[in-house]
């Protein structure tokens, strides 16, 4: 899980870090003292899943960054984030102002409440899961559900989506045209230069091959050798979907 903290007092924002770190999510974190620039990190293209964001912060306050950061998601029509809002007992709630807010943390978090409000996370992803990619065939054009999808093999160029329930289908692609949008989700990850899978549907990994719960065996290729590390890492993050 890709977590950005900002907040302008240091010392609170390490001391949630170290909550998170804590907890038995694995998460890789960034901090921002600063609005503006956690914001330039989120220019950048990079991939956060949730954000701490403190409320009072001067420069930019936690409202007008979280603003912009859904404006950016919108903008490259993205998955959305979640927002954790860092506040004070008097400070106000941002719900009215049109920003959805997964929840909020009284400062100083303790470091169960940080622990729970991210089982809570991972519990929604699961249950919201529409994500998907738009298919076009010779005679049709489908919305295919990742949640669908076994794995996705290229032959020349020609790319086949096996589908968990046995059947396929086929779009003249080169992989290169789909494979941003298939990993920007953090289930799907590349085991071959063919093949993308959908670690969902892993049943076990073994010497060099993963095997798929259909029973398809596919081959882990030296240029991806890390593939195995990434599985252990999804599933300590993110759990089975």
């Amino acid at each position: 899980m890709n977590i950005l903290i900002c907040d302008d007092m240091r010392d609170e924002g390490l001391k949630l870090e170290q909550a998170i770190r804590a907890s038995d999510v694995a998460a890789d974190c960034r901090y921002f003292d600063k609005g503006a620039d956690a914001l330039s990190h989120v220019g950048t293209g990079a991939k956060v899943d949730v954000y701490f964001l403190d409320l009072v912060m001067p420069e930019m306050d936690g409202m007008e960054l979280a603003r912009r950061i859904r404006e950016t998601e919108a903008e490259r029509q993205a998955r959305a984030s979640e927002i954790v809002f860092l506040s004070s007992p008097n400070e106000f709630s941002p719900e009215p102002f049109g920003i959805r807010a997964f929840s909020f943390i009284s400062k100083p978090p303790e470091p169960q409440k940080v622990a729970t409000i991210l089982h809570e996370i991972i519990s929604a992803r699961k249950a919201i899961d529409v994500s998907g990619i738009c298919v076009s065939t010779k005679n049709m054009t489908k919305f295919l559900h990742f949640r669908d999808i076994s794995y996705i093999e290229v032959i020349n160029y020609k790319v086949y989506f096996r589908l968990i329930d046995g059947s396929e289908i086929t779009m003249v692609s080169s992989l290169g045209a789909i494979l941003p949008q298939l990993m920007a989700d953090e289930r799907f990850a590349r085991c071959h230069r063919s093949f993308v899978v959908n670690m969902n549907d892993i049943d076990k990994i073994k010497d060099r091959n993963v095997l798929m719960c259909s029973g398809k065996q596919l081959p882990i290729s030296k240029t991806f050798a890390g593939f195995g590390d990434r599985y252990i890492e999804y599933l300590a993050t993110w759990g089975a979907k």
